[in-house]
C-alpha cells in the first residue's frame, strides 16, 4: 500500500494533522499543509538521493579545492612565512615563525560556525556553495594586501592580512568537506579520503615545483600563483557540484553555535578520540615548519636560494611518494582486513623513524653525504604522511556523531588540526630560541636545540597512534 493510500484510510482530520510535516511520496511529490489543506509540489532531488549516482569523477570535482589548499598551506608555511619572518622580523625570526603559524591556526576556529551555518542553509546554491563563493572572494583580496604589506614592510598589516586570508579559506575549506558526506555514499568514502590526501599532496607537489623553478625570483611572486590557482579550483567545484537546495532548517541559535565546540564525550566517545589522535600528529608534522633552518644551520647550506632549492627537494620527493602511496591505501582501507587504525599505526612509526633519522645523521656522516642522506629519508616520509593522510577523513567520516550535522561536526575535527599545528610551532619556535640561540646577534642555532625539537616531535607521533586505539567504531 502506498503513503497515499494509507493516509486516506484515516479520518480527515488525522490526515491534516499528518502533513504538518514534509512528507515525501513515492511518485516523487511532497505533501504539505497550507491555510488548512494540503497542497502538492514538485520534489526536487535530494542530496541522499544524488549520493548513490556520483562517480568518481565527481569525487575528484568535490574534493578539488584540497589542491589549492595542499599549495598555500604547505609552501606558505615551509617557503613563504619562514622568508617573511627572516625580511620582517630579522632579530627574532623563529619566534614571529612561530606566531605566523598560530594565528593560521586560530583562523581554524572558524570551521565549526561554518560547518553549523552550512548544515542550516537555505539558499538556492545549496547548502555549501554560498560559503565557498564567500570565502574565495575574500581570501583572494587578502593575499593581494599580504603581498602589499610584505612590499611596503607592513610587518603587522601583513600579520592582520595573513589571519585573514586564512580565516577565508578556512570557511571555503569547512564548507566543501560538507559536500562528500552529503554526495557521496559510505561504500565510497575511503576513496574519497584517498582522493582529498592524493588533491592535497598534488597541490604541494605541483607548489614545491613553482618554488624549485622561481627559487631565484622574489619570493613575492607566491601570492598571485596562489590567487589564480585558488580561483580556477574553486570555478571548477561551484559549476560541476550537484548540490540542489535543501529543505528549509531554523537559523542556528547562539546556544547551538556554543553547543557546536564540543563534544559530548559520553555518546561520542570515538569521535573524541579521534580528534585527540589528529591534534597530536599534527603537532608532530609541525616540525617540518623548521626544516629550512635545519638545513641551514646543521647541514650547513649557507645560500637562502640553495637552502630553498633543497627544501623544495626534500618536499618534492615526500609529497611525490605520499601522492603515489595516498589514492590506494584510501581505497585497500575500506577492506575490513585492513581498516584504518592499522595505517594510523604504520604512519605514526614511519614518522619517528625519520626524526630519530635527522638527530642520528649530523652525528654518523660528513656534511657532504648530509644532504643525499635526507633525501632518502624524506621518500620514506612520504610513505607515513600518505598513509595518514588517506584515511584521516576517512575516519572522521567512519565515526560521525551525526550525518545531518556533518558540516558542524567536521568543523570541529578540523579544530584538531588548529590545536597542533599552531602549539607545535610555539613549543619548537620556543625550543629553539632558549636551547639552540648560539648567542645574541647570531641567527643560527645549535644542533641541540634541534635534537630537543625532533624528539618532542617523535613524542607527538607516539600520542597520536596511542589515542587513536582508543576508538571502537572503526578497525
Amino acid at each position: 500500500m502506498s503513503i497515499a493510500e494509507k493516509r486516506a484510510a484515516k479520518p480527515a482530520s488525522a490526515q491534516l494533522e499528518e502533513m504538518t510535516l514534509v512528507d515525501v511520496e513515492e511518485d516523487n511529490l511532497v505533501l504539505l499543509k497550507h491555510a488548512g489543506s494540503p497542497t502538492t509540489v514538485p520534489f526536487k532531488e535530494t542530496a541522499a538521493e544524488k549520493r548513490e549516482v556520483i562517480s568518481s569523477l565527481g569525487v575528484c570535482c568535490l574534493t578539488l579545492f584540497n589542491f589549492p589548499y595542499g599549495c598555500i598551506c604547505t609552501t606558505m608555511g615551509m617557503f613563504v612565512l619562514p622568508a617573511e619572518a627572516i625580511r620582517l622580523f630579522p632579530e627574532n625570526e623563529s619566534f614571529a615563525l612561530g606566531c605566523f603559524l598560530l594565528s593560521v591556526g586560530v583562523s581554524q576556529l572558524i570551521c565549526p560556525y561554518v560547518g553549523l551555518a552550512s548544515d542550516r542553509c537555505n539558499s538556492p546554491l545549496g547548502r555549501r556553495r554560498p560559503f565557498i563563493i564567500a570565502g574565495t572572494v575574500c581570501a583572494l583580496i587578502l593575499v593581494a594586501v599580504m603581498q602589499w604589506c610584505s612590499q611596503n614592510y607592513y610587518k603587522w598589516g601583513y600579520g592582520l592580512a595573513l589571519f585573514g586570508a586564512m580565516f577565508s579559506l578556512n570557511t571555503v575549506f569547512s564548507a566543501q568537506c560538507g559536500l562528500v558526506p552529503d554526495l557521496v555514499p559510505e561504500s565510497k568514502q575511503g576513496l574519497a579520503s584517498g582522493t582529498v590526501a592524493a588533491m592535497q599532496l598534488g597541490g604541494s607537489f605541483v607548489g614545491f615545483i613553482c618554488v624549485m623553478i622561481s627559487k631565484d625570483r622574489d619570493i613575492h611572486t607566491a601570492y598571485p600563483f596562489y590567487q589564480a590557482l585558488l580561483a580556477f579550483c574553486v570555478l571548477i567545484i561551484c559549476v560541476f557540484c550537484p548540490e540542489v537546495p535543501d529543505h528549509p532548517k531554523p537559523s542556528p541559535t547562539w546556544r547551538e553555535i556554543a553547543r557546536s565546540y564540543t563534544i559530548d564525550t559520553t555518546k561520542d566517545a570515538d569521535f573524541f578520540w579521534v580528534f585527540v589522535s589528529r591534534a597530536f600528529f599534527y603537532a608532530a608534522v609541525s616540525c617540518q615548519a623548521f626544516m629550512l633552518y635545519y638545513i641551514r644551520d646543521v647541514i650547513g647550506t649557507a645560500d637562502t636560494a640553495d637552502a630553498r632549492r633543497q627544501m623544495a627537494t626534500i618536499a618534492l620527493i615526500g609529497q611525490f611518494t605520499a601522492a603515489c602511496v595516498a589514492y590506494p591505501v584510501g581505497q585497500l582501507s575500506d577492506l575490513s582486513q585492513i581498516g584504518r587504525k592499522s595505517l594510523i599505526y604504520l604512519a605514526c612509526t614511519v614518522m619517528c623513524g625519520v626524526y630519530l633519522s635527522f638527530m642520528i645523521f649530523p652525528l654518523a656522516l660528513s656534511r657532504s653525504y648530509l644532504i643525499s642522506a635526507v633525501y632518502i629519508v624524506a621518500s620514506i616520509y612520504g610513505v607515513g604522511n600518505g598513509c595518514y593522510l588517506a584515511v584521516d577523513y576517512a575516519l572522521a567520516l567512519d565515526v560521525l556523531p551525526s550525518k545531518s550535522t556533518s558540516g558542524q561536526d567536521l568543523g570541529v575535527w578540523g579544530i584538531a588540526a588548529f590545536l597542533g599545528s599552531s602549539i607545535g610551532p610555539m613549543v619548537y619556535g620556543t625550543v629553539l630560541k632558549m636551547v639552540g640561540k648560539r648567542g645574541e646577534g647570531d641567527e643560527q642555532y645549535q644542533y641541540q636545540g634541534y635534537v630537543l625539537m625532533l624528539m618532542l616531535g617523535c613524542l607527538a607521533c607516539v600520542g597520536s597512534g596511542f589515542f587513536v586505539r582508543f576508538v571502537k567504531g572503526s578497525k
